[in-house]
């Protein structure tokens, strides 16, 4: 009798996951010895060359060396295979890469009553490699990147029917060139031009902390696509320019053409763009941080504060093209217009560090992402959230541990509201998609979450979510639970 409750809660949502998160530390463990070889230590890698932006995928922690742990030593490489001195060597001579897996594995936990809780994943590998031409030839100031990409599985966010999407990492099923791009240094790095194959949402928006698992917070804001905004792995030809004066001030601009529709892959491969109707956007951003080169024998603040503007000049046309219409359609007037345009600022800032030159301490931070009413669906973004890097130790792994919780409000335009309450019909023949709910609510989407390094090149990280008036619902909620994984090749 006493294991029917036992077979009861495996059978659950949190169950399933409790198994699941089981069975792949168990795979991870057994089958990684055999990537070591004896006498192997554990390897430095240099940072990759200085990039003009976020990483597509910012990762917790570094490839740097921890002081040296107990154990065997396939437990203590930097990454899950040994590359020995190799990597490190071509590091050298300028060649740095990277190759990561990440998924995340979600679960909906709150499904209606009389229906099966719903499980899925969603993974990526991608590759980056990164190249400083000033370390082996003349060619000072001068750095190559390219990125390539796979990725599938379901996006949660499609299975709850949430605005704000649980996962940081979906977007469309992908196998191609993620970005390409040469960037060039003038007057002692102060001056940074940057031309090639990228996204506007890897340069401008990126807020806060890399340390959480949805979108708004991991990534870049979700309403980017009011002004289609080019986004990763979808990346376009672009240019842009970054001038820091001082070591307080950056101000760049840029010019980004947009992304293809990722569904109906217009260049799949990320080779042959095609424009389509959606236009390109100009977007500009400045900067300041605080406290830079504090030295390591006090404690360090170093937080950074940006404003951002993005505008995409798209001219209403007369008709659909073949990657939709082009303009923007304005749901108070009831028909395409030209132009569109957001507002961001955001700022992250270390409040409390436990001792000098480290770290470990908690860091605040928030962002909010604005454009017209009449021009969006949700034309307004809020993030906020909270980090205590280190929570058990600011040595070896735990050094690089984190809590963290954060809040994303999504508020639905008032036109919009309107215009899906009393003329449906007519958005739908006009290919203006209408929420079906309404009376809609702003949706907000609670995380909290504990990344955890389990070995220097594996991080695991259980995450729960809670969505209140998940999709504009009126009083309607959702439970998401599950867990990050990423490992480091």
């Amino acid at each position: 009798m006493a294991i029917s409750p036992m077979l009861r809660g495996l059978r659950s949502g949190f169950g399933k996951l409790a198994v699941v998160s089981g069975f792949a530390l168990i795979l991870v463990l057994l089958a990684l010895p055999t990537f070591a070889l004896p006498g192997d230590q554990p390897v430095t890698v240099d940072p990759a060359v200085a990039a003009p932006a976020v990483a597509a995928d910012p990762q917790p922690g570094s490839l740097s060396k921890a002081p040296k742990p107990l154990g065997p030593a396939w437990m203590n490489q930097d990454t899950l295979l040994n590359w020995g001195p190799a990597r490190q060597n071509w590091a050298d001579k300028g060649f740095s890469f990277d190759f990561h897996y990440i998924t995340d594995a979600l679960g909906d936990v709150r499904h209606p009553v009389g229906t099966d809780e719903t499980f899925v994943n969603w993974q990526r590998i991608r590759g980056t490699v990164d190249v400083d031409f000033g370390k082996f030839s003349s060619a000072k100031g001068l750095a190559f990147h390219a990125t390539g990409v796979w990725q599938n599985g379901t996006n949660m966010g499609g299975v709850i029917g949430s605005i704000a999407n649980p996962s940081g990492i979906v977007s469309s099923h992908q196998f191609r060139l993620d970005s390409i791009w040469l960037s060039q240094a003038f007057m002692q790095n102060k001056v940074q031009v940057t031309a090639g194959i990228m996204a506007a949402q890897d340069f401008y928006g990126i807020c806060c902390d890399a340390a959480y698992l949805a979108e708004p917070m991991f990534y870049n804001y979700g309403n980017m696509g009011n002004t289609r905004t080019s986004y990763d792995p979808q990346s376009a030809p672009a240019v842009n320019l970054k001038v820091v004066p001082n070591k307080h001030v950056f101000v760049q601009t840029g010019y980004f053409l947009p992304s293809d529709d990722g569904e109906e892959h217009d260049y799949p491969t990320g080779f042959n763009y095609k424009s389509g109707h959606h236009g390109a956007t100009s977007d500009t951003a400045i900067g300041y941080f605080t406290d830079p080169d504090a030295p390591a024998t006090r404690k360090s603040y170093p937080g950074v504060y940006q404003a951002g503007y993005i505008y995409n000049g798209s001219k209403a046309g007369s008709g659909p093209g073949p990657t939709g219409y082009s303009g923007f359609f304005d749901y108070k007037a009831m028909k395409y217009v030209d132009g569109n345009y957001l507002f961001y600022v955001q700022g992250s800032q270390p409040v409390y560090r436990v001792k000098p030159g480290s770290n470990r301490g908690l860091d605040v931070w928030a962002g909010l992402n604005t454009g017209p009413e009449n021009k969006s669906e949700i034309p307004t973004e809020f993030i906020m959230g909270l980090v205590f890097h280190g929570p058990f130790g600011s040595t070896g792994n735990r050094a690089k541990d984190s809590i963290a919780a954060g809040v994303t409000y999504s508020k639905f335009g008032s036109d919009y509201k309107t215009a899906c309450r009393t003329n449906p019909d007519t958005l739908a023949s006009m290919g203006v998609g209408c929420n079906a709910i309404t009376a809609m609510s702003d949706e907000r989407q609670y995380e909290f979450n504990y990344l955890a390094q389990v070995f220097p090149f594996l991080y695991i990280q259980p995450v729960v979510q809670y969505y209140a008036n998940v999709g504009g619902r009126n009083n309607g909620s959702a439970t998401v639970a599950g867990f990050r994984l990423v490992a480091h090749f």
